[in-house]
C-alpha cells in the first residue's frame, strides 16, 4: 500500500516558485506583493486535499532478508522507506552498546547540546556523562548527532561497514555516521534534510513517523536558507506532532496527508529516502546510528527544489555546510541560528 499523490501539478509548481522566492527575496517581502496569491494557493490546495478524504497510516514495509538487488531495484530507485528487520543484530554496535558503555568508555567528551524543539535556548556545553547523567534522571536530553567516528574512527569495526557501504547510491560527495542518544519520551520535532540516511536501531526503541517530500507543500517550511528544514509553528501554535494526534485549525491539511510508522526495535536497520519529512521519539532509553550521504543527482530526483535551494544554501554557504556537517552537525545549526561564533571564542577563552 503506497500513498496517495493527492496534490496537481500546478498546485506543486506553486508551492515550488514561492519557496524559492522565499529563499532568495525573504518571505515578507514575497508576502507583501504575493500574500494574497499564496492564500488563494492553499484554499484550493485544501479543496483538492478533502476530495480524496481523510488520510492513512501506512506502515513501513518490515523485510527480513531483502535482498540487495531488490532493495536497490525497489526501494533506493524509487525512494520508498523500508525497514531491514534485524539486519544488525549480529553487529557489535547492538550486542555491546548501551548508556553505561558510553560513559565509561567517552563519558569526558566535551560535547555542544542543541534542543531542536527550541532554538532559542540556545546551546550546551557539557561532557557526554552529564548528559547520560540526565537521561538517568529522568531529564528529557536527546543528544543528537554525537559525531562518535569523527572523534573515535575505532568504532567502524561496530558496524558491517561492508553491509552499509553496498546500499550506498553511486556518485556521493559525503557520508558521516551520526550518534543519538536519548531518554523516554525525547523528540525531534517534524523536519527535513537532504541526505540518504540508513538508520540502526541499536539499544531501546524508537518510533518515526514520516512524510513523503511530495507532501512538501502541506509542510510549507519557512525559508531558512540552509539545508535543514523544521515544520513551522503557525500563529503562536506547536508545529505539527502525528504523536499527539494534534489537527488544529493553523494544521488542518495534515488531516488529509498519508504518512508512514515505523515502530524500531534493537538491530533494525531503517532506509530514509532524502528530504523525506520526519519526526522521531524515543520509547524509553535509546541509541541509534545515522549513517548518512549525498549522493546530488539523486537528491534532485527526489526533490528538485529543495537539492536546488541546497547548493545556494547562505546561512551558512553550501561550502561551510559540509565542512561542519562532517565535523559535528551541532555545530552546523549553531551557525545557522548565529551562535557558532561565541561558542568558538567562549572555548578559546577556556
Amino acid at each position: 500500500m503506497t500513498i496517495r499523490y493527492n496534490l496537481t501539478r500546478t498546485q506543486r509548481a506553486q508551492h515550488g516558485l514561492f519557496q524559492v522566492m522565499d529563499h532568495f527575496a525573504g518571505r515578507d517581502r514575497v508576502s507583501r506583493v504575493f500574500g494574497k496569491s499564496r492564500q488563494r494557493l492553499f484554499n484550493r490546495m485544501h479543496k483538492t486535499l478533502k476530495k480524496s478524504g481523510k488520510r492513512k497510516a501506512l506502515r513501513v514495509d518490515r523485510r527480513r532478508d531483502l535482498s540487495l538487488a531488490e532493495f536497490r531495484g525497489h526501494y533506493l530507485k524509487k525512494g520508498i522507506p523500508v525497514v531491514f528487520e534485524g539486519a544488525a543484530k549480529e553487529w557489535p554496535c547492538v550486542q555491546n552498546w548501551s548508556l553505561d558503555y558510553f560513559k565509561d568508555l567517552h563519558g569526558d567528551d566535551e560535547i555542544v547540546l542543541m534542543d531542536q524543539g527550541n532554538w532559542d535556548r540556545g546551546y550546551e556545553s557539557m561532557t557526554l556523562a552529564d548528559v547520560i547523567d540526565g537521561i538517568r534522571r529522568g531529564e528529557n536530553r536527546y543528544y543528537r548527532f554525537y559525531p562518535l567516528l569523527h572523534r573515535h574512527p575505532e568504532h567502524i569495526h561496530d558496524f558491517d561497514y561492508k553491509w552499509i557501504r553496498e546500499r550506498r547510491n553511486a556518485m556521493t560527495v559525503l557520508e558521516a555516521f551520526q550518534v543519538f542518544i536519548g531518554g523516554n519520551g525525547s523528540l525531534t520535532p517534524l523536519h527535513n534534510a537532504g541526505q540518504c540516511n540508513l538508520f540502526t536501531q541499536v539499544h531501546g526503541q524508537k518510533q518515526w513517523a514520516l512524510y513523503h517530500s511530495y507532501h512538501s507543500p502541506v509542510v510549507d517550511p519557512s525559508p531558512v536558507r540552509n539545508a535543514y528544514r523544521d515544520a513551522p509553528a503557525r500563529f503562536g501554535t506547536k508545529p505539527y506532532c502525528p504523536f499527539e494526534g494534534s489537527e488544529a485549525e493553523h494544521h488542518a491539511l495534515y488531516e488529509y496527508v498519508d504518512g508512514y510508522i515505523a515502530d524500531l526495535e534493537p538491530g533494525d536497520v531503517l532506509w530514509n529516502p532524502p528530504f523525506y519529512w520526519h519526526t522521531v521519539r524515543n520509547i524509553g532509553e535509546s541509541i541509534g546510528v545515522g549513517y548518512r550521504w549525498i549522493p546530488p543527482l539523486y537528491c534532485f530526483k527526489r526533490s528538485f527544489v529543495y537539492s536546488f535551494l541546497d547548493t545556494f544554501a547562505m546561512n551558512p554557504p553550501i561550502w561551510k555546510t559540509y565542512k561542519l556537517y562532517k565535523e559535528d552537525i551541532n555545530l552546523l545549526h549553531m551557525a545557522e541560528h548565529g551562535q557558532l561564533d561565541k561558542y568558538r571564542k567562549e572555548k578559546a577563552a577556556n
